[in-house]
């Protein structure tokens, strides 16, 4: 299976060239179902570069089917990699398809989702401010 090969590739330490070449085959498969487990992978210990090849993995959809794999992964990615929980709404918001994508599905997302949503939206704006504008619709679908 190639994503518990991809698994066991980060969990053993791998560099980027080598979770690139695990990754290879999930990449090509172009299946919408391997964003969750992608997302669920990243962590804070891992070669960057390696994770950041996750995240193009994964962001490789359009916004809608991307923001409604990276919600039903928020849950989990907010406790085992709050960090990448971050950098991945930071990107979202950064973009007006893609803010518009989250603040449509947080509204009917679970309570759960919603309010991890918010505490991240509140601790972006913490960090730095200037993403208030973006983060005001965000917190607002999350009431």
């Amino acid at each position: 299976d190639d994503l518990r090969y991809l698994n066991e590739v980060i969990e053993s330490g791998g560099n980027a060239r080598e979770i690139d070449a695990a990754l290879v085959p999930i990449a090509i498969s172009a299946d919408p179902a391997m964003i969750r487990p992608l997302l669920l992978m990243l962590n804070e210990t891992s070669d960057d570069h390696g994770m950041w090849s996750l995240v193009h993995a994964a962001e490789q959809f359009d916004d809608g089917i991307y923001v409604d794999h990276f919600l039903s992964a928020l849950d989990g990615m907010h406790i085992t990699s709050p960090r990448w929980a971050s950098i991945l709404l930071m990107r979202l918001l950064n973009s007006d398809t893609g803010r518009e994508e989250v603040v449509r599905r947080l509204r009917v997302a679970s309570g759960e989702v919603r309010s991890i949503a918010r505490s991240l939206c509140e601790s972006i704006n913490e960090s730095d401010p200037r993403f208030l504008a973006r983060t005001v619709p965000v917190m607002i679908a999350t009431k």
